[in-house]
């Protein structure tokens, strides 16, 4: 493709020469024949730079969201292909099929279970019995769904992550911990990703539910009967306890921990390694136990001076002494 054919797939503004493109890159490593995205400064030496402003002397296509633009373009000449359909003859399929499916080598699909229209099944995967699977939906090697899950359109799994696993639930007696049986399952909305090793809990009696365009990254713990809203984004190491609920567009950062039953309103955001307890309301939280992120900030750098303020004390402690032996009256 050339830079004007590109402007024109993207309905952008071509501003300087027409390029041949040959590939695309990153801003600061692109050569001349290769389009890259600058989200502020235009800087290096690609060839073609979708950005939000004309640069003189640059070939330039001019948008408003250059990363936006990027992602269509890769999503149309780079990406890679769903592989064609079939199943692998080391296969086991005992549920049945959708138009246009593929599922690879050793993957196991149990009775009762429907793969809708366009989904894929990558190799060693394991869905249990009565599962769905939604249309254009796939599952990357050795993704195990077990019995009763649920998964909707054009969700992504990465390889190692488990569905429908029990829940960490046991009754204390006298005679030693007793397991409580999990029997619901565990839901997944339209347009999720779930990362790699990343775990989702079923329900104890009810649903696990993970909301439309909701977003795990890899090695997220998500407890039973847990409520996810819609486009939240949980980084590497979040860990959900069970009865957790969730609005819409909430974001925790890496190893960010969740306890029992707490409840996080709309567009909470919580900073790497905070501690979410009770009820959170909208807004930027951070610490263990979190605080506003303003008040974590001031409590953060006060910790810092506590050495120094652990000296003045010690010094006003030798003085007072020192001022209570030389008048016998001082304390009275």
């Amino acid at each position: 493709m050339n830079s004007q054919e590109v402007a024109d797939f993207l309905g952008a503004e071509h501003h300087g020469d027409l390029v041949e493109l040959v590939g695309v890159g990153p801003l600061e490593e692109a050569g001349p024949g290769e389009l890259a995205f600058a989200e502020d400064k235009v800087s290096g030496e690609a060839g073609v730079v979708i950005c939000k402003a004309p640069v003189a002397g640059r070939t330039c296509l001019v948008v408003e969201d250059p990363k936006l633009a990027f992602i269509h373009v890769l999503n149309a000449t780079v990406a890679m292909d769903p592989p064609a359909s079939g199943v692998h003859p080391t296969a086991q399929v005992e549920g049945e099929l959708g138009d246009d499916v593929f599922v690879g080598a050793y993957a196991v699909i149990g009775a009762g279970t429907t793969v809708h229209d366009r989904a894929v099944i990558h190799a060693h995967v394991v869905v249990g019995r009565e599962c769905t699977i939604g249309a254009g939906t796939v599952l990357h090697p050795h993704v195990t769904l077990y019995d009763h899950s649920w998964i909707g359109q054009d969700c992504i799994v990465h390889g190692g992550a488990v569905l429908g696993s029990d829940g960490f639930s046991f009754h204390p007696t006298a005679d030693g911990v007793v397991k409580v049986p999990q029997v619901g399952r565990v839901v997944v909305h339209d347009g999720v990703e779930i990362g790699a090793n990343t775990t989702v809990d079923r329900a104890f009696l009810r649903e696990t539910v993970l909301g439309q365009g909701t977003k795990l990254d890899n090695l997220v713990q998500i407890g039973h009967n847990s409520k996810i809203g819609r486009s939240n984004l949980f980084a590497a190491q979040v860990g959900l306890s069970g009865s957790v609920t969730t609005g819409d567009g909430v974001v925790l950062a890496g190893k960010v921990g969740v306890g029992d039953h707490a409840q996080l309103e709309d567009g909470v955001i919580a900073g790497a390694g905070a501690g979410l307890l009770g009820r959170v309301k909208t807004g930027t939280w951070w610490g263990f136990p979190a605080s506003e992120i303003r008040l974590a900030k001031r409590m953060a750098m006060a910790a810092r001076q506590l050495p120094a303020l652990l000296k003045t004390v010690r010094a006003l402690e030798r003085r007072l002494a020192a001022l209570e032996e030389g008048n016998p009256e001082a304390d009275g």
